[in-house]
């Protein structure tokens, strides 16, 4: 936005304003929003225009823009407003579901949303080869966000309206690969934390809990001792059915999914340990109990901190993990 960019290229000023945002479905990664869109260019913009043939309606396009045809983008007015010094003054309306790719649960139930609304330059002749058309946010800017902008589920957490310019991934046949002028729209939405916590964390809390505070029944109960990993596997196994019905299908694995990981290698760890104990004791001669039940009372504390340390070590590697 330097004032060299200005004298350099022929620059389109942008404003956005989205009235409401509905019908999230994490599943397509899709959402539906309203809202109006403004453009300024200058008289040097319009004389381009005019030599293209180019009409407001076709100067930008919505880039992420899905089901058109169950969707609006118009102008609001049927031509440009002139505005001082040649400038002209275009309002767009849209209403329409918007493809967003960017979203990632993999700190998920402490994810956030960041759902975008690209507009893109639309005309070949506004590439870098040619004219280099850029666009650039208005200022000041207003808000972004209505007060119908809320998400059911999740907190809003802020937004912004930045220039960007976006290289072709083919060359549509021609000679080159041309770059586009973008503005996108980043609206960012965050999960609750504490009800995250209620939901999902808390419970699987109470169950590793309870697996790592097995170790401290005497070794003598082998019966018992044995019966508290297997059912914890059980409750773990549902807990996790439970929360990927609330997702979409994901091709890496979540913090709550490494977490549950490591709970089940928890309790299956456990499971052998409790298996071992149980033998040793009863293998052991009547002198020999005592000193066994120290011995396996023993590597069961040993057990419990390594197991703490365990989920904190994948706790922190799957917070920070690329």
């Amino acid at each position: 936005m330097s004032e060299q960019l200005v004298r350099e290229h022929p620059t389109i000023s942008c404003g956005i304003h989205v009235d409401q945002i509905y019908e999230l479905n994490l599943n397509s990664r899709t959402f539906t929003a309203d809202g109006q869109f403004w453009l300024v260019w200058p008289a040097a913009v319009q004389d381009l225009m005019t030599a293209h043939a180019t009409t407001p309606l076709d100067l930008v396009r919505m880039l992420n823009r899905i089901e058109t045809w169950d969707s609006t983008f118009d102008v609001a007015t049927p031509s440009p407003v002139p505005l001082s010094g040649g400038r002209q003054y275009q309002l767009y309306t849209f209403s329409s579901r918007f493809y967003d790719d960017t979203i990632s649960f993999r700190r998920d139930p402490f994810d956030s949303l960041s759902l975008p609304i690209i507009l893109q330059a639309a005309q070949p002749w506004m590439a870098n080869k040619y004219a280099d058309i850029r666009m650039i946010p208005e200022r000041p800017m207003g808000a972004l966000v209505g007060e119908s902008g809320d998400l059911s589920g999740y907190e809003r957490g802020g937004a912004s309206f930045k220039p960007y310019l976006s290289r072709a991934t083919t060359r549509f046949g021609g000679w080159f690969q041309p770059v586009m002028a973008q503005m996108r729209l980043e609206m960012v939405y965050r999960t609750n934390v504490w009800s995250a916590l209620i939901n999902w964390v808390l419970p699987l809390m109470i169950v590793n809990s309870i697996v790592l505070m097995a170790p401290s029944v005497e070794g003598s109960l082998g019966d018992v001792r044995l019966a508290i990993p297997s059912t914890a596997l059980l409750t773990l196994i549902f807990l996790q059915q439970s929360y990927h019905s609330s997702l979409p299908k994901l091709p890496y694995s979540t913090l709550l999914d490494d977490l549950f990981a490591c709970s089940y290698l928890v309790a299956m760890t456990l499971f052998g340990l409790f298996v071992w104990g149980t033998n040793l004791y009863s293998a052991a001669a009547e002198d020999q109990k005592v000193a066994v039940m120290e011995r396996i009372n023993r590597v069961d504390r040993r057990f419990q901190w390594c197991s703490l340390l365990a989920f904190a070590v994948v706790a922190a590697l799957s917070w920070w993990r690329p």
